[in-house]
């Protein structure tokens, strides 16, 4: 791609808005008329587009757009644009594509690999938690690739469940990948840049706003195959990108809920509409084994863990089990000085809700604790 051409996509994205259906059209036509690798000023004065946009173009500052990639090279950022061969071809085919993508990490192989969106509530239940985990984990050990939002609940369950599956994630954000939002999520995102990578619509320096989340959702939608709502409630933004995912033609899958828990008013509307039930990870593996017969191995995402049960080798077993924690597993499970705990029993760790939350669902995946009736865990 030639210098004028990446610079031309960068500020049509940024003259007309992130997420706006006039800027991807401005871009068609100008492509259309063998414009868009041309100055703006000549552009301005040899094409029909109406004279407001004409007025736009031939005021656009090309420092705007120098600045931007100054910027990226600076913060190790790098750009995709719509006519790039590595853009997704699932985004590329959803009603406001964006024009130009910034992203920090390895960019995953969206155009052959199966990907799922999880979304859920920032303030989740513990049910919710523990299945963003679980669904992260097994899609990622099955070989899809995991996308989410990076936040807290919900998303940060996801991410670290597919950490611990060693699968690769796309975390995808509502402002540039240099700011500093949730700074508590930072190790989070540098993590997934290590598995996968950091993807945002916006520039540097772009903080987020109330109304960068919503126009980044139809991303997160449009990655994927499918998107998995874990819990919603009436007015959660998780229900955003399930409307997106349904408007693109792309399936949704709803854990239920209690028809009376406001957790879950808005996920048991969605299932009224249409979403399909999920009651397993199985339920997505079903739909899209046959579509990806040679990418998705169900029998690695339900692959127990190896261990020699017999006595002698209990403590060994442990051992290996511990080693392959997270860092906020550890810290728990270091932690723990009685054989039943609850989670009250956690509060001196310096660590949060989700963190406790994600680190206790992690161990009782290496069979380290079990839960028990009464919100209770029992150390095996």
């Amino acid at each position: 791609m030639n210098d004028l051409l990446l610079k031309n996509l960068i500020l049509i994205q940024h003259l007309f808005g992130a997420g706006s259906k006039r800027a991807f059209t401005i871009m068609q036509k100008l492509n259309d008329n063998g414009l868009l690798d041309k100055d703006f000023a000549f552009t301005a004065n040899n094409t029909n587009l109406q004279n407001s946009i004409r007025l736009i173009l031939a005021s656009a500052d090309y420092s705007v757009a120098d600045y931007i990639i100054k910027m990226c090279n600076e913060c190790d950022i790098k750009i995709i644009t719509y006519s790039d061969d590595i853009y997704p071809e699932s985004l590329r085919n959803i009603d406001v594509p964006p024009i130009v993508l910034y992203y920090r990490g390895t960019f995953p192989d969206f155009n052959n690999l199966p990907s799922i969106t999880i979304v859920g509530p920032r303030k989740a239940t513990d049910f919710g938690i523990k299945s963003a985990y679980s669904l992260g984990f097994r899609f990622a050990k099955s070989g899809m690739i995991v996308v989410s939002g990076g936040a807290r609940g919900c998303d940060f369950a996801a991410h670290n469940g597919c950490f611990k599956g060693e699968g690769v994630t796309c975390l995808v954000l509502g402002c540039g990948i240099d700011n500093d939002y949730l700074p508590e999520n930072k190790p989070l995102r540098d993590t997934a840049q290590n598995n996968g990578c950091i993807l945002s619509e916006y520039p540097p320096k772009t903080p987020a706003t109330r109304f960068s989340f919503p126009i980044r959702n139809r991303i997160m939608a449009g990655l994927s195959q499918a998107t998995v709502v874990v819990e919603a409630g009436i007015k959660s933004g998780s229900l955003i990108t399930a409307r997106n995912a349904i408007d693109y033609g792309r399936e949704v899958f709803v854990i239920p809920g209690n028809p009376t828990d406001k957790n879950y008013k808005g996920s048991n509307a969605l299932l009224r509409d249409g979403a399909k039930p999920l009651l397993d990870a199985g339920d997505v593996f079903n739909e899209y084994i046959l579509k990806f017969p040679s990418k998705i191995d169900i029998n690695r995402a339900y692959e127990p863990p190896k261990k020699d049960v017999t006595e002698n080798n209990t403590e060994k077993n442990k051992k290996i089990s511990q080693e392959t924690l997270s860092k906020e597993a550890k810290m728990v499970y270091n932690y723990l000085d009685r054989q039943i705990f609850g989670f009250d029993d956690l509060s001196e760790l310096e660590l949060s809700t989700d963190e406790l939350l994600s680190a206790l669902t992690e161990l009782e995946l290496e069979g380290l604790i079990s839960a028990i009736p009464g919100g209770k865990y029992k150390v095996i």
